[in-house]
């Protein structure tokens, strides 16, 4: 897990997938609100890192100048594209990079061992357990 100290060093570093393909660089990061935890980044891609997309840092490994994450460079190049000029992230678009990537968004409800088992959840429940991202700015 990359703590928060790892994270501030993070910036402007390159990204690289797990096979060793450049990503590109980071750019923004978004901790969890309830355990104020390093949990995505955005990468600039393209030519000249005009492009940002979301990538989770479960599973990524950060040596002090370079950032593996856990998940393919196509599938960040094809990841939905998320407006950010609200700041924090609108709960549609968080919820939707979790199924993207394929990652348990929320915790189950008493008696479910995972959220996926429940069929129907109250938008009350989801709306209090969600995990809240928000940009996490490092002053300079």
């Amino acid at each position: 897990m990359i703590g928060q100290r790892e994270a501030l060093r993070m910036f402007g570093c390159e990204v690289f997938d797990p096979e060793g393909s450049r990503i590109g660089i980071v750019g923004q990061l978004f901790i969890d609100d309830d355990t104020e935890q390093p949990a995505w980044i955005t990468v600039q891609t393209g030519l000249f890192g005009t492009n940002e997309s979301f990538v989770p840092l479960e599973g990524a490994a950060f040596d002090g100048d370079t950032l593996t994450v856990a998940v393919g460079k196509d599938a960040v190049r094809q990841a939905p594209r998320v407006s950010l000029l609200q700041g924090d992230l609108p709960l549609e678009q968080e919820s939707a990079l979790y199924l993207y990537y394929g990652m348990t968004y929320g915790v189950a409800p008493d008696g479910a061992a995972s959220i996926d088992e429940v069929s129907e959840v109250a938008p009350e429940y989801v709306e209090a357990v969600r995990l809240r991202l928000r940009r996490w700015v490092a002053a300079t």
